[in-house]
């Protein structure tokens, strides 16, 4: 079976490469930092991208310490992404995988 990944890290700001997933799949960041990451999803192929709402309010999947869980997304065709927005010192390890 192969598993469907994305891993890399930030040491600065920036935009990891997408991923499609659809159904379970999981999210992790990792490291000691400093720093403030968000999962973003996109419906158009990486045209254009829109922050996770984590919660039932909206308030945005932003990061500011390591992470482990598990999300779903219904739709197939939707790509995922981490975006490092602030960064002051560390390495930050990400992966989302299915």
């Amino acid at each position: 079976m192969t598993i469907a990944k994305l891993e890399g890290a930030f040491t600065g700001t920036g935009a990891s490469s997408p991923i499609a997933v659809a159904g379970g799949f999981n999210f992790r960041l990792a490291g000691t930092f400093v720093a403030t990451v968000k999962l973003e999803r996109s419906f158009d192929d990486g045209t254009t991208w829109a922050v996770v709402s984590k919660n039932i309010d909206g308030q945005e999947a932003a990061y500011t310490a390591a992470v482990d869980a598990v999300g779903n997304e219904p739709e197939a065709g939707v790509t995922y992404r981490w975006t490092c927005t602030a960064f002051t010192s560390g390495q930050i390890d990400y992966r989302i995988s299915q």
